[in-house]
């Protein structure tokens, strides 16, 4: 039995995804090496997850509520300090994770529910700062992801 058997897979929009290791992710759905990649599981949360996170509230045409207002702080340069970085993440994150737990349902395997989310850490450097990200899946999986975070505003860069 091929692990896709019984899966409703989704297109990997997030390239150049490693187990380990630092990577910067390329946001494609095909390359001129492959003509699209699929996933499932845990990697398949981190990125309904990221997609959610990263999207301004409002900017979905039908779907108003959608995202958070994460980004929409990050485009005014808002978030400058780790503290300001760690309220604004916990209440993004915790839109984003009541967002897609009311679409999941019982049908859905473990790994791809949402479970939990934390923030393990922010690193400062010159003009951004490192958001490192741990998705937990109720199957007890997880995939960190390593977001980079403008320190200025958008219209200063």
């Amino acid at each position: 039995m091929a692990i896709y058997d019984n899966r409703v897979y989704d297109f990997l929009a997030l390239q150049n995804v490693k187990q380990s290791g630092e990577t910067q992710l390329g946001l494609e759905l095909f390359t001129a090496a492959n003509s699209g990649l699929i996933c499932i599981g845990v990697q398949k949360l981190a990125q309904r997850w990221l997609l959610e996170f990263l999207t301004e509230t409002g900017s979905m045409v039908g779907l108003p509520t959608r995202g958070t207002n994460f980004m929409t702080l990050v485009r005014q340069g808002r978030l400058r300090t780790t503290a300001a970085i760690t309220a604004q993440f916990h209440f993004a994150a915790h839109v984003a994770r009541l967002t897609l737990s009311a679409e999941e349902n019982d049908t859905w395997p473990d790994d791809e529910r949402i479970a939990e989310v934390k923030l393990q850490s922010i690193a400062f450097l010159p003009g951004y700062a490192k958001l490192y990200v741990l998705v937990a899946s109720r199957a007890g999986d997880t995939r960190e992801i390593i977001m980079p975070v403008s320190t200025l505003p958008k219209n200063l860069m």
